[in-house]
Protein backbone atom coordinates (compact mmCIF):
# COMPACT_ATOMS: atom_id res chain seq x y z
CA UNK A 1 0.00 0.00 0.00
CA UNK A 2 1.46 3.38 -1.02
CA UNK A 3 1.81 6.29 1.41
CA UNK A 4 -0.93 8.39 -0.21
CA UNK A 5 -3.52 5.61 0.05
CA UNK A 6 -2.54 4.91 3.67
CA UNK A 7 -2.96 8.59 4.62
CA UNK A 8 -6.30 8.76 2.75
CA UNK A 9 -7.59 5.66 4.58
CA UNK A 10 -6.38 6.95 7.95
CA UNK A 11 -7.85 10.43 7.45
CA UNK A 12 -11.18 9.09 6.16
CA UNK A 13 -11.33 6.49 8.96
CA UNK A 14 -10.70 9.06 11.68
CA UNK A 15 -13.19 11.43 10.07
CA UNK A 16 -15.85 8.70 9.93
CA UNK A 17 -15.20 7.81 13.58
CA UNK A 18 -15.57 11.46 14.63
CA UNK A 19 -18.74 11.85 12.57
CA UNK A 20 -20.22 8.81 14.33
CA UNK A 21 -19.00 9.79 17.76
CA UNK A 22 -21.35 12.53 18.92
CA UNK A 23 -23.28 13.42 22.04
CA UNK A 24 -25.18 10.17 22.46
CA UNK A 25 -22.06 8.12 21.95
CA UNK A 26 -20.46 9.74 24.98
CA UNK A 27 -23.31 9.43 27.45
CA UNK A 28 -25.00 6.14 26.48
CA UNK A 29 -22.20 3.52 26.99
CA UNK A 30 -21.51 4.58 30.62
CA UNK A 31 -25.26 4.42 31.28
CA UNK A 32 -25.37 0.84 29.95
CA UNK A 33 -22.42 -0.16 32.11
CA UNK A 34 -23.96 1.37 35.23
CA UNK A 35 -27.34 -0.32 34.68
CA UNK A 36 -26.08 -3.80 33.75
CA UNK A 37 -23.05 -4.11 36.03
CA UNK A 38 -21.53 -7.61 36.06
CA UNK A 39 -22.92 -8.58 32.63
CA UNK A 40 -21.67 -5.42 30.92
CA UNK A 41 -19.68 -7.53 28.47
CA UNK A 42 -22.89 -9.20 27.28
CA UNK A 43 -24.61 -5.82 27.03
CA UNK A 44 -21.67 -4.53 25.00
CA UNK A 45 -22.10 -7.44 22.58
CA UNK A 46 -25.70 -6.33 21.96
CA UNK A 47 -24.60 -2.71 21.65
CA UNK A 48 -21.84 -3.76 19.21
CA UNK A 49 -24.31 -5.51 16.91
CA UNK A 50 -26.95 -2.75 16.78
CA UNK A 51 -24.44 0.08 16.64
CA UNK A 52 -20.92 -0.65 15.38
CA UNK A 53 -21.55 -3.68 13.15
CA UNK A 54 -24.72 -2.36 11.51
CA UNK A 55 -23.15 1.09 11.04
CA UNK A 56 -20.19 -0.49 9.26
CA UNK A 57 -22.55 -2.52 7.06
CA UNK A 58 -24.47 0.68 6.23
CA UNK A 59 -21.25 2.28 4.93
CA UNK A 60 -20.43 -0.84 2.88
CA UNK A 61 -23.99 -0.87 1.48
CA UNK A 62 -23.72 2.72 0.22
CA UNK A 63 -20.29 2.03 -1.30
CA UNK A 64 -21.80 -0.92 -3.17
CA UNK A 65 -24.52 1.19 -4.84
CA UNK A 66 -22.64 4.40 -5.68
CA UNK A 67 -21.35 7.55 -4.02
CA UNK A 68 -24.29 8.40 -1.76
CA UNK A 69 -27.43 6.81 -0.34
CA UNK A 70 -29.50 8.71 -2.91
CA UNK A 71 -27.80 6.62 -5.63
CA UNK A 72 -30.26 3.89 -4.64
CA UNK A 73 -32.61 5.98 -6.79
CA UNK A 74 -30.85 4.52 -9.85
CA UNK A 75 -32.25 1.15 -8.86
CA UNK A 76 -35.45 1.86 -6.95
CA UNK A 77 -38.20 4.41 -7.64
CA UNK A 78 -36.74 7.86 -6.81
CA UNK A 79 -39.81 8.80 -4.74
CA UNK A 80 -39.28 5.71 -2.54
CA UNK A 81 -35.58 6.49 -2.01
CA UNK A 82 -36.07 10.23 -1.51
CA UNK A 83 -38.75 9.61 1.12
CA UNK A 84 -36.37 7.33 3.03
CA UNK A 85 -33.49 9.80 2.73
CA UNK A 86 -35.69 12.67 3.94
CA UNK A 87 -36.91 10.61 6.92
CA UNK A 88 -33.36 9.64 7.90
CA UNK A 89 -31.69 13.04 7.54
CA UNK A 90 -34.48 14.95 9.32
CA UNK A 91 -34.47 12.42 12.17
CA UNK A 92 -30.69 12.37 12.34
CA UNK A 93 -30.24 16.09 11.89
CA UNK A 94 -32.45 18.88 13.19
CA UNK A 95 -34.89 16.75 15.22
CA UNK A 96 -32.49 14.75 17.40
CA UNK A 97 -28.76 14.51 16.92
CA UNK A 98 -27.66 18.06 16.15
CA UNK A 99 -29.71 19.73 18.93
CA UNK A 100 -28.49 16.99 21.29
CA UNK A 101 -24.87 17.90 20.52
CA UNK A 102 -25.53 21.51 21.48
CA UNK A 103 -27.41 20.61 24.65
CA UNK A 104 -24.75 18.10 25.76
CA UNK A 105 -21.88 20.51 25.16
CA UNK A 106 -23.62 23.17 27.22
CA UNK A 107 -24.51 20.89 30.15
CA UNK A 108 -21.05 19.26 30.38
CA UNK A 109 -18.52 21.75 29.06
CA UNK A 110 -20.02 25.20 29.64
CA UNK A 111 -22.57 25.36 32.47
CA UNK A 112 -20.27 23.91 35.21
CA UNK A 113 -17.49 26.42 34.45
CA UNK A 114 -19.40 29.43 33.15
CA UNK A 115 -22.87 29.34 34.76
CA UNK A 116 -23.41 32.99 33.86
CA UNK A 117 -23.60 32.05 30.16
CA UNK A 118 -27.20 31.19 29.27
CA UNK A 119 -28.15 28.29 27.02
CA UNK A 120 -29.51 30.57 24.29
CA UNK A 121 -26.32 32.66 24.22
CA UNK A 122 -24.21 29.52 24.02
CA UNK A 123 -26.49 28.07 21.34
CA UNK A 124 -25.96 31.09 19.11
CA UNK A 125 -22.17 30.70 19.43
CA UNK A 126 -22.14 26.89 19.05
CA UNK A 127 -24.42 26.72 16.02
CA UNK A 128 -22.69 29.75 14.53
CA UNK A 129 -19.38 27.84 14.59
CA UNK A 130 -21.11 24.73 13.22
CA UNK A 131 -22.62 26.77 10.39
CA UNK A 132 -19.30 28.46 9.59
CA UNK A 133 -17.36 25.18 9.41
CA UNK A 134 -20.11 23.44 7.41
CA UNK A 135 -20.34 25.97 4.58
CA UNK A 136 -17.24 24.67 2.76
CA UNK A 137 -18.28 21.10 2.01
CA UNK A 138 -15.10 20.22 0.11
CA UNK A 139 -13.00 20.60 3.28
CA UNK A 140 -15.29 18.79 5.74
CA UNK A 141 -13.38 15.48 5.87
CA UNK A 142 -9.99 17.19 6.25
CA UNK A 143 -11.28 19.56 8.96
CA UNK A 144 -12.70 16.66 10.96
CA UNK A 145 -10.17 13.91 10.20
CA UNK A 146 -6.92 15.87 10.49
CA UNK A 147 -7.71 18.68 12.93
CA UNK A 148 -10.57 17.86 15.32
CA UNK A 149 -10.39 14.07 15.72
CA UNK A 150 -6.88 13.82 17.25
CA UNK A 151 -7.98 16.06 20.15
CA UNK A 152 -11.10 13.94 20.63
CA UNK A 153 -9.25 10.60 20.66
CA UNK A 154 -6.46 11.89 22.94
CA UNK A 155 -8.81 13.27 25.60
CA UNK A 156 -10.96 10.11 25.66
CA UNK A 157 -7.92 7.81 25.71
CA UNK A 158 -6.55 9.60 28.79
CA UNK A 159 -9.89 9.20 30.58
CA UNK A 160 -10.30 5.52 29.66
CA UNK A 161 -6.72 4.39 30.35
CA UNK A 162 -6.46 6.12 33.74
CA UNK A 163 -9.97 5.03 34.70
CA UNK A 164 -9.36 1.40 33.73
CA UNK A 165 -6.09 1.22 35.67
CA UNK A 166 -7.74 2.52 38.84
CA UNK A 167 -11.11 0.75 38.44
CA UNK A 168 -12.25 -1.80 41.06
CA UNK A 169 -11.90 -5.41 39.94
CA UNK A 170 -15.36 -6.52 41.08
CA UNK A 171 -18.49 -5.53 39.14
CA UNK A 172 -21.88 -5.19 40.82
CA UNK A 173 -24.45 -7.88 40.00
CA UNK A 174 -27.61 -5.98 39.01
CA UNK A 175 -29.68 -9.17 38.55
CA UNK A 176 -29.92 -9.13 34.75
CA UNK A 177 -30.03 -12.37 32.77
CA UNK A 178 -27.80 -12.85 29.70
CA UNK A 179 -30.76 -12.28 27.40
CA UNK A 180 -31.89 -9.16 29.24
CA UNK A 181 -28.37 -7.73 29.25
CA UNK A 182 -27.94 -8.34 25.51
CA UNK A 183 -31.37 -6.87 24.72
CA UNK A 184 -30.68 -3.79 26.85
CA UNK A 185 -27.39 -3.13 25.07
CA UNK A 186 -28.95 -3.80 21.67
CA UNK A 187 -31.87 -1.41 22.25
CA UNK A 188 -29.61 1.37 23.57
CA UNK A 189 -27.55 1.12 20.38
CA UNK A 190 -30.51 2.74 18.60
CA UNK A 191 -30.03 5.94 20.62
CA UNK A 192 -26.57 6.64 19.19
CA UNK A 193 -28.14 7.05 15.71
CA UNK A 194 -24.98 5.55 14.19
CA UNK A 195 -26.77 3.34 11.63
CA UNK A 196 -28.63 6.38 10.31
CA UNK A 197 -25.33 8.26 10.40
CA UNK A 198 -23.59 5.48 8.48
CA UNK A 199 -26.10 5.73 5.65
CA UNK A 200 -25.70 9.51 5.43
CA UNK A 201 -22.03 10.11 6.34
CA UNK A 202 -20.75 7.44 3.98
CA UNK A 203 -21.56 9.81 1.12
CA UNK A 204 -19.21 12.47 2.52
CA UNK A 205 -16.45 9.89 3.03
CA UNK A 206 -16.85 8.18 -0.35
CA UNK A 207 -16.94 11.54 -2.16
CA UNK A 208 -13.70 12.60 -0.44
CA UNK A 209 -12.10 9.26 -1.40
CA UNK A 210 -13.10 9.75 -5.05
CA UNK A 211 -11.69 13.31 -4.96
CA UNK A 212 -8.36 11.81 -3.84
CA UNK A 213 -8.26 9.89 -7.13
CA UNK A 214 -9.67 6.47 -6.17
CA UNK A 215 -12.40 6.35 -8.79
CA UNK A 216 -12.48 2.71 -9.90
CA UNK A 217 -15.14 0.54 -8.27
CA UNK A 218 -12.56 -1.80 -6.72
CA UNK A 219 -10.37 0.96 -5.26
CA UNK A 220 -13.34 2.96 -4.01
CA UNK A 221 -14.72 -0.06 -2.16
CA UNK A 222 -11.32 -1.07 -0.77
CA UNK A 223 -10.50 2.37 0.64
CA UNK A 224 -14.05 2.82 1.98
CA UNK A 225 -14.10 -0.56 3.72
CA UNK A 226 -10.63 -0.07 5.27
CA UNK A 227 -11.67 3.41 6.45
CA UNK A 228 -14.76 1.81 7.99
CA UNK A 229 -12.60 -0.78 9.76
CA UNK A 230 -10.48 1.99 11.31
CA UNK A 231 -13.60 3.87 12.43
CA UNK A 232 -15.11 0.66 13.87
CA UNK A 233 -11.89 -0.14 15.74
CA UNK A 234 -11.85 3.31 17.34
CA UNK A 235 -15.50 2.93 18.31
CA UNK A 236 -14.91 -0.47 19.92
CA UNK A 237 -12.08 0.94 22.05
CA UNK A 238 -13.90 4.11 23.09
CA UNK A 239 -17.34 2.53 23.61
CA UNK A 240 -15.92 -0.44 25.46
CA UNK A 241 -13.85 1.81 27.70
CA UNK A 242 -16.72 4.16 28.53
CA UNK A 243 -19.08 1.25 29.20
CA UNK A 244 -16.53 -0.33 31.56
CA UNK A 245 -16.05 2.97 33.40
CA UNK A 246 -19.82 3.15 33.87
CA UNK A 247 -19.91 -0.39 35.25
CA UNK A 248 -17.13 0.41 37.75
CA UNK A 249 -18.31 3.90 38.70
CA UNK A 250 -19.68 2.98 42.16
CA UNK A 251 -22.81 5.01 41.42
CA UNK A 252 -26.28 3.80 42.33
CA UNK A 253 -28.18 2.63 39.24
CA UNK A 254 -31.37 4.38 40.35
CA UNK A 255 -33.92 5.63 37.84
CA UNK A 256 -33.37 9.25 38.82
CA UNK A 257 -29.77 9.60 37.66
CA UNK A 258 -29.27 11.35 34.32
CA UNK A 259 -26.99 10.38 31.45
CA UNK A 260 -24.94 13.55 31.91
CA UNK A 261 -24.54 13.03 35.68
CA UNK A 262 -22.98 9.61 35.10
CA UNK A 263 -20.47 11.00 32.61
CA UNK A 264 -19.48 13.89 34.87
CA UNK A 265 -19.14 11.59 37.90
CA UNK A 266 -16.80 9.29 35.97
CA UNK A 267 -14.64 12.18 34.79
CA UNK A 268 -14.21 13.69 38.25
CA UNK A 269 -13.73 10.35 40.04
CA UNK A 270 -11.05 9.25 37.55
CA UNK A 271 -9.09 12.47 37.05
CA UNK A 272 -10.16 14.66 39.97
CA UNK A 273 -10.57 18.36 39.18
CA UNK A 274 -8.79 17.80 35.86
CA UNK A 275 -11.57 15.42 34.88
CA UNK A 276 -13.92 18.29 34.24
CA UNK A 277 -11.47 19.82 31.80
CA UNK A 278 -10.72 16.54 29.98
CA UNK A 279 -14.37 15.55 29.60
CA UNK A 280 -15.27 19.08 28.51
CA UNK A 281 -12.69 18.91 25.72
CA UNK A 282 -13.92 15.45 24.69
CA UNK A 283 -17.56 16.54 24.70
CA UNK A 284 -16.88 19.74 22.78
CA UNK A 285 -14.94 18.00 20.00
CA UNK A 286 -17.22 14.94 19.86
CA UNK A 287 -20.33 17.06 19.54
CA UNK A 288 -18.87 19.64 17.17
CA UNK A 289 -17.51 17.04 14.73
CA UNK A 290 -20.85 15.24 14.55
CA UNK A 291 -22.81 18.48 14.23
CA UNK A 292 -20.61 19.69 11.35
CA UNK A 293 -20.92 16.35 9.55
CA UNK A 294 -24.70 16.12 9.91
CA UNK A 295 -25.37 19.74 8.95
CA UNK A 296 -23.12 19.31 5.89
CA UNK A 297 -24.81 16.05 4.93
CA UNK A 298 -28.25 17.64 5.20
CA UNK A 299 -27.19 20.49 2.92
CA UNK A 300 -25.83 18.06 0.35
CA UNK A 301 -28.88 15.77 0.49
CA UNK A 302 -31.38 18.62 0.16
CA UNK A 303 -29.43 19.88 -2.85
CA UNK A 304 -29.43 16.40 -4.47
CA UNK A 305 -33.08 15.60 -3.77
CA UNK A 306 -34.27 18.98 -5.05
CA UNK A 307 -31.94 18.79 -8.08
CA UNK A 308 -30.30 22.06 -7.07
CA UNK A 309 -33.49 23.99 -6.32
CA UNK A 310 -32.52 24.02 -2.62
CA UNK A 311 -28.84 25.10 -2.62
CA UNK A 312 -26.37 23.42 -0.26
CA UNK A 313 -26.09 26.55 1.89
CA UNK A 314 -29.87 26.75 2.38
CA UNK A 315 -29.94 23.19 3.75
CA UNK A 316 -27.07 24.04 6.10
CA UNK A 317 -28.89 27.14 7.36
CA UNK A 318 -32.21 25.27 7.85
CA UNK A 319 -30.58 22.46 9.83
CA UNK A 320 -28.59 24.89 12.00
CA UNK A 321 -31.58 27.10 12.84
CA UNK A 322 -34.01 24.26 13.67
CA UNK A 323 -31.32 22.50 15.72
CA UNK A 324 -30.64 25.70 17.66
CA UNK A 325 -34.33 26.03 18.52
CA UNK A 326 -34.61 22.43 19.77
CA UNK A 327 -31.29 22.50 21.65
CA UNK A 328 -32.95 24.58 24.39
CA UNK A 329 -34.30 21.27 25.76
CA UNK A 330 -32.19 19.18 28.16
CA UNK A 331 -30.27 16.12 26.96
CA UNK A 332 -32.59 13.74 28.81
CA UNK A 333 -35.67 15.38 27.23
CA UNK A 334 -34.19 15.04 23.74
CA UNK A 335 -33.26 11.38 24.34
CA UNK A 336 -36.79 10.68 25.62
CA UNK A 337 -38.65 11.93 22.55
CA UNK A 338 -35.93 10.55 20.26
CA UNK A 339 -36.85 7.00 21.26
CA UNK A 340 -40.15 6.97 19.36
CA UNK A 341 -38.68 8.54 16.22
CA UNK A 342 -35.83 6.03 16.23
CA UNK A 343 -38.13 3.07 16.83
CA UNK A 344 -39.67 3.97 13.46
CA UNK A 345 -36.69 5.05 11.34
CA UNK A 346 -34.07 2.58 12.62
CA UNK A 347 -35.81 -0.68 11.60
CA UNK A 348 -36.50 0.72 8.13
CA UNK A 349 -32.84 1.68 7.64
CA UNK A 350 -31.54 -1.62 9.00
CA UNK A 351 -33.94 -3.65 6.84
CA UNK A 352 -32.97 -1.85 3.63
CA UNK A 353 -29.25 -2.10 4.45
CA UNK A 354 -29.45 -5.86 5.00
CA UNK A 355 -31.69 -6.43 1.96
CA UNK A 356 -29.26 -4.64 -0.37
CA UNK A 357 -26.15 -6.31 1.11
CA UNK A 358 -27.52 -9.86 1.14
CA UNK A 359 -29.77 -9.85 -1.93
CA UNK A 360 -28.61 -6.86 -4.01
CA UNK A 361 -26.86 -8.89 -6.70
CA UNK A 362 -29.30 -11.81 -6.79
CA UNK A 363 -32.69 -10.08 -6.58
CA UNK A 364 -33.06 -7.41 -9.27
CA UNK A 365 -36.80 -6.72 -8.97
CA UNK A 366 -37.82 -3.64 -6.95
CA UNK A 367 -40.92 -5.29 -5.49
CA UNK A 368 -39.31 -7.42 -2.71
CA UNK A 369 -37.34 -4.45 -1.38
CA UNK A 370 -40.35 -2.14 -1.37
CA UNK A 371 -42.62 -4.77 0.22
CA UNK A 372 -40.04 -5.65 2.89
CA UNK A 373 -39.32 -2.04 3.83
CA UNK A 374 -43.01 -1.07 3.72
CA UNK A 375 -43.98 -3.94 6.04
CA UNK A 376 -41.16 -2.93 8.41
CA UNK A 377 -42.50 0.64 8.44
CA UNK A 378 -46.09 -0.54 9.08
CA UNK A 379 -45.08 -2.83 11.95
CA UNK A 380 -42.80 -0.21 13.51
CA UNK A 381 -45.51 2.46 13.31
CA UNK A 382 -48.14 0.08 14.69
CA UNK A 383 -46.00 -0.88 17.68
CA UNK A 384 -45.22 2.77 18.47
CA UNK A 385 -48.96 3.57 18.46
CA UNK A 386 -49.60 0.58 20.73
CA UNK A 387 -46.94 1.78 23.15
CA UNK A 388 -48.05 5.42 23.16
CA UNK A 389 -51.78 4.69 23.50
CA UNK A 390 -51.42 1.52 25.61
CA UNK A 391 -53.45 -0.60 23.17
CA UNK A 392 -53.44 -4.10 24.64
CA UNK A 393 -53.99 -6.17 21.48
CA UNK A 394 -51.13 -4.45 19.65
CA UNK A 395 -48.75 -4.91 22.55
CA UNK A 396 -49.80 -8.56 22.95
CA UNK A 397 -49.32 -9.17 19.22
CA UNK A 398 -45.85 -7.64 19.45
CA UNK A 399 -44.77 -9.97 22.26
CA UNK A 400 -45.86 -13.02 20.23
CA UNK A 401 -43.45 -12.24 17.38
CA UNK A 402 -40.01 -13.90 17.30
CA UNK A 403 -37.12 -11.79 18.67
CA UNK A 404 -39.50 -9.42 20.49
CA UNK A 405 -37.32 -9.70 23.60
CA UNK A 406 -34.48 -8.15 21.58
CA UNK A 407 -36.68 -5.37 20.17
CA UNK A 408 -36.29 -6.59 16.59
CA UNK A 409 -39.74 -8.16 16.30
CA UNK A 410 -40.00 -6.71 12.77
CA UNK A 411 -36.98 -8.70 11.54
CA UNK A 412 -38.51 -12.12 10.72
CA UNK A 413 -41.73 -10.73 9.13
CA UNK A 414 -39.69 -8.29 7.02
CA UNK A 415 -37.34 -10.96 5.69
CA UNK A 416 -40.16 -13.45 5.10
CA UNK A 417 -42.11 -10.83 3.14
CA UNK A 418 -39.00 -10.07 1.07
CA UNK A 419 -38.35 -13.74 0.26
CA UNK A 420 -42.01 -14.56 -0.50
CA UNK A 421 -42.34 -11.51 -2.78
CA UNK A 422 -39.09 -12.41 -4.57
CA UNK A 423 -40.39 -15.96 -5.21
CA UNK A 424 -43.75 -14.68 -6.51
CA UNK A 425 -42.11 -12.12 -8.82
CA UNK A 426 -39.74 -14.77 -10.20
CA UNK A 427 -42.60 -17.16 -11.02
CA UNK A 428 -44.93 -14.59 -12.56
Amino acid sequence: MDKKKFITILTAGFALFAMFFGAGNLVIPPYIGLKIGALSGVAFAGFFVSDILLSFLAVVMVASVGLTFTDLGKRFPPLFVNALVFLIIVTLGPLICVPRTGSTTYEVAVQPFFPQIGKITFGVLYFGITLLLSISKAKIVDIIGKILTPFLILSLTILIVVGTINAPKELVDNSYSFGEAFAFGFSKGYLTLDVLAGVIFSGLIISSIVREGYRSEAEKKQVTILSGVIAAGCLVFIYGGLLYLGATSNLSSSEGISYIDILKHIAYSVLGDNGGIVISIAVAFACLTSAIAIVSAMGEIFENISKGRIPYKWGVWICSLVSFALSIRSVDEIIHYAGYLLDFSYPITIALTLFVLFFGKRVQSNAPYIVGVTLTAILSGLFIIGDLLHIAWINNFKTLLPLADYRIEWFIPAFLSFIITAIIVKRV
